[in-house]
């Protein structure tokens, strides 16, 4: 009985001190593919570290990297070299433990699709340490979205709006979105940008958001980084990367272009 306590205690003790590590590190990390018609394409040295309870805007323009990117932290595509730690976990020792605590919405649809969304939540559900079907609920119903219609009958946008209920629900520590409001209308793209923002206040969750719609990220985003080619050009709190929109004339440069400018200068 006592030496079950002091494991139950030292396991707790381990799971304390992994809470209050970041949500996302990453040191040199780098990738190499080959793809068809266009040759080899490198992701090199990625480095940085996301805290919890904040949240990282990824822009950059198509085939820079942003997706290889995430696909790297979902663990779907190898990294060559480099480390990477999830929410305290190494990947390299700790694959399974870091996936779990992870949630993604994004091209990728995982429900069943001749399920009801209520069965999707009831079915994929186990699949989750952690998995608050009442929180899925009230999620698809904030959505209206409802239960008793099938994955296969959702729309691009209500496709999202399920992916981010589902994701919400098992309680990730780190977030991971693949250009999410592209297929929203104004309204829900504000509601759903309100949610993240909300989810952000327990100081328990890291949000790594990609997307070419810069406006999303000035609302949003606490940290901006931006690939080109495969490399990061920069990782910026807002605060700092305001100074650096600055212009002569004393107005300011939006994000979009921003990144033109960047891209134009790496292309010269």
């Amino acid at each position: 009985m006592q030496e079950n306590v002091k494991t139950n205690g030292r396991i707790e003790e381990q799971e304390r001190l992994r809470l209050q590590q970041p949500a996302l590190k990453l040191q040199g990390v780098g990738t190499s593919f080959f793809h068809f018609g266009e040759g080899r394409f490198v992701l090199k040295d990625i480095s940085f570290t996301l805290e919890r309870g904040y949240m990282l805007g990824l822009i950059g323009r198509n085939g820079a990297g942003k997706s290889t990117l995430l696909r790297i932290l979902m663990q779907t595509l190898p990294r060559k070299y480099g480390r990477m730690e999830i929410a305290g976990y190494d990947v390299a020792s700790s694959a399974s433990a870091a996936k779990q605590v992870m949630g993604y919405v994004g091209e990728d649809f995982f429900f069943l699709l001749d399920e009801t969304l209520r069965e999707n939540g009831r079915i994929l559900g186990r699949f989750f340490p952690v998995f608050d079907e009442e929180r899925y609920l009230e999620l698809l119903a904030r959505f209206e979205l409802g239960t008793k219609k099938t994955a296969r009958a959702l729309s691009k946008g209500e496709t999202t709006k399920a992916q981010l209920a589902f994701a919400l629900a098992h309680r990730p520590e780190l977030l991971l979105l693949d250009e999410p409001t592209g297929g929203l209308d104004p309204v829900v793209r504000r509601d759903f940008l309100y949610l993240l923002q909300a989810e952000l206040q327990e100081e328990k969750m890291g949000i790594v958001f990609s997307t070419h719609i810069t406006e999303d990220l000035d609302k949003v985003a606490d940290y901006v980084a931006m690939l080109e080619k495969g490399q990061m050009l920069f990782y910026e709190s807002k605060e700092e990367l305001w100074e650096t929109l600055a212009c002569e004339n004393g107005e300011r440069l939006s994000l979009k272009q921003l990144m033109l400018r960047l891209c134009k200068e790496e292309k010269g």
